[in-house]
């Protein structure tokens, strides 16, 4: 077992803003995402998200004008997206269809208060370019991949359903990977839709220094259990899932972990 690097046993090449805030919410979901190789396949809403970000970055490296034959045919690509998430997955997993359709209506409602506002933006520096940070006291990097980049600007999109209060540590922390890495200013748009109001909020994640250091103590700790043993069973049977907790909502991960903890 290397002592130096025990990620090299799992064959673990770098960690990320998503693989340490699953730890940091549920290390059992982090040992079979990670050190099973049991990866989740989403849900609408994740979907969402997804098509709605690849839409918006299409739009803006396109260059075109935004007129409405344009912004028809940029809301039929994402259902389109959309619905191709939903065949590829539907005989692998179960998928609430009333939250799929509820999904899918409102695919049209968020480009159409998303597009507008990343237009008058601009041309970004890069779209979904990765970034790697290096930490001394961790022997692999934690990457993470940036939604749009401007001069001296980092934002990312989030689509909401409800607009949070305030920004989760969750994404202080991914904000802040991004914002070491680059050393730039960092903000989220959380562009939020509902059936009777649609806008973008954007916010400043402050306080970098303070949340990179919990991404540093995370992938430490992360370390330290890796080095525990290099059999993924014997880490596994240091912790027991708890079903009721958010992070256990698909059925699949549930069988799937049933399995390894026989229980």
């Amino acid at each position: 077992m290397s002592s130096n690097n025990p990620f090299a046993n799992f064959d673990i090449e770098h960690l990320s803003a998503s693989s340490l805030n699953t730890y940091i919410n549920d290390p059992c979901m982090f040992i079979i995402r990670y050190l099973f190789g049991f990866k989740g396949k989403g849900n609408p809403a994740m979907w969402r998200g997804t098509v709605v970000d690849q839409i918006i970055g299409m739009m803006l490296m396109s260059q075109k004008v935004i007129d409405q034959d344009y912004m028809e045919d940029l809301i039929k690509q994402a259902i389109a997206r959309f619905d191709g998430l939903y065949e590829h997955y539907k005989d692998e997993m179960t998928i609430d269809e009333k939250k799929y359709s509820k999904e899918r209506l409102a695919i049209e409602k968020y480009l159409s208060v998303a597009i507008p506002f990343y237009k008058q933006l601009g041309e970004p520096v890069s779209y979904q370019e990765e970034v790697r940070l290096q930490l001394d006291s961790v022997p692999i990097d934690i990457i993470g991949y940036i939604d749009l980049e401007y001069k001296g600007l980092v934002r990312d999109i989030k689509t909401v359903g409800r607009m949070p209060s305030e920004v989760p540590d969750s994404v202080k922390r991914q904000m802040s990977v991004y914002a070491t890495a680059k050393q730039c200013d960092v903000v989220v748009d959380y562009v939020y839709a509902s059936s009777s109001k649609a806008e973008v909020k954007v916010v400043e994640v402050k306080d970098v220094e303070q949340h990179i250091k919990v991404v540093e103590k995370t992938a430490l700790a992360v370390m330290n259990l890796l080095s525990y043993s290099n059999d993924k069973y014997e880490i596994a049977r240091l912790f027991v899932p708890n079903f009721d907790s958010w992070m256990w909502s698909s059925e699949e991960d549930i069988e799937f972990a049933r399995s390894i903890w026989e229980i």
